[in-house]
């Protein structure tokens, strides 16, 4: 495996260099912005993977860690899963060919060819064009619809909302954003914060300022039977926001809940943070950690860094999921919208940040 570190003034800026230098296929093992000497430095840490070294790629994991990769969330292996989406891409590179976009009426070729630069995948794209051949009134956003569901994070009733992702995702900022918009909503109900992160020390201490500024309750549970104590504890509180940690090497999702007797509970659910400029193989190797029955949406965060917005498609044919919130921005006020289909259309189609009134590409949108 080739690994290396590229710093930046900007997230887009870095990322752009690990797709020159090491390709679409490099994997993101972190991601910071440090201040030196007054000025803000992105800092990722991305890898690769060597052609000539097989028998190494196929044990690689998330986060490029060897020896978790292939593994469903109930630690069964995902071969099968590995050789359909390689089936997948050989029938799409078949098709392509008799994807003849000049046969659309001119709006929806256009929406198209704008759709495949932004990088959604070619099987989408195959059955989005399919249907538009069935009738001229097929709505192309209709048929995108089905692919990418949303579901606003207020409309999920668990009293246990957990939110997990990989390193560098923010998904302790997006827990803060959700605990305040819930306080705001109604702050008359008891409403408690936990950290599961023994490890993350500037998270826990930004986690922990933000609880007590906002008049959340704030607690700690490293530990299974800690997480245990709390639950007891909480027995009177309405919602409880849990902030989990980055999975260990070897560690799923699946296995950290069960450890705390969760999976059985109906009264929990976990929201799986996600950044938009993630390689193809690492969202792969994300969700093959993070895959549970517990697991019902996706946030995505750091939208603002982003150059193109097609993995969010990609992403929910690949999960199954629905958006339930768009993250974007440094700040935790007015930085967070809930997914709703008319804003995401508009950061797919026209770049536009949720709350924004100007859109930068309306002829594209209008096409859609």
């Amino acid at each position: 495996m080739r690994v290396k570190t590229f710093r930046g003034a900007s997230a887009a800026q870095v990322i752009a260099q690990i797709k020159k230098e090491l390709g679409p296929d490099a994997v993101i093992l972190s991601n910071q912005t440090k201040r030196e000497n007054g000025k803000a430095v992105c800092e990722i840490m991305a890898a690769v993977e060597p052609e000539d070294d097989p028998a190494e790629r196929a044990d690689a994991g998330e986060d490029g860690l060897p020896g978790v990769a292939g593994k469903t969330a109930s630690g069964g292996h995902g071969g099968w899963e590995q050789e359909w989406c390689e089936m997948k891409g050989h029938l799409s590179a078949l098709l392509k060919p008799h994807m003849n976009l000049d046969s659309l009426p001119p709006r929806q070729k256009l929406a198209m060819q704008y759709l495949e630069r932004e990088g959604v995948d070619e099987s989408i794209l195959m059955g989005l064009f399919r249907q538009l051949q069935t009738g001229k009134t097929v709505s192309l956003l209709a048929e995108l619809g089905k692919v990418a569901r949303v579901k606003p994070f207020s409309a999920f009733p668990e009293k246990f909302q957990l939110v997990a992702g990989p390193s560098g995702s923010g998904k302790t900022t997006a827990l803060i954003r959700m605990a305040l918009a819930a306080k705001r909503a109604d702050p008359a109900r008891r409403i408690g914060v936990l950290n599961c992160d023994g490890r993350g020390v500037g998270g826990k201490a930004i986690l922990k300022r933000y609880a007590e500024l906002s008049g959340l309750t704030y607690a700690e549970a490293a530990e299974p039977e800690d997480f245990v104590k709390v639950l007891l504890a909480c027995r009177n509180f309405d919602a409880i926001f849990v902030d989990l940690p980055t999975l260990a090497p070897g560690q799923t999702l699946h296995q950290w809940l069960k450890d705390r007797s969760l999976l059985p509970r109906d009264d929990v659910a976990v929201h799986l943070t996600l950044s938009p400029y993630y390689a193809p193989a690492h969202y792969r190797a994300v969700w093959e950690r993070h895959r549970a029955d517990l697991v019902k949406s996706i946030i995505w965060t750091k939208l603002d860094e982003a150059g193109t917005f097609g993995s969010l498609i990609n992403t929910a044919q690949m999960t199954g999921l629905p958006a339930s919130a768009l993250s974007f921005g440094p700040g935790v006020v007015d930085a967070m919208a809930q997914a709703d289909s008319q804003a995401l259309w508009r950061l797919l189609f026209s770049h536009q940040m949720p709350g924004c009134a100007q859109a930068t590409n309306p002829h594209v949108e209008q096409a859609a």
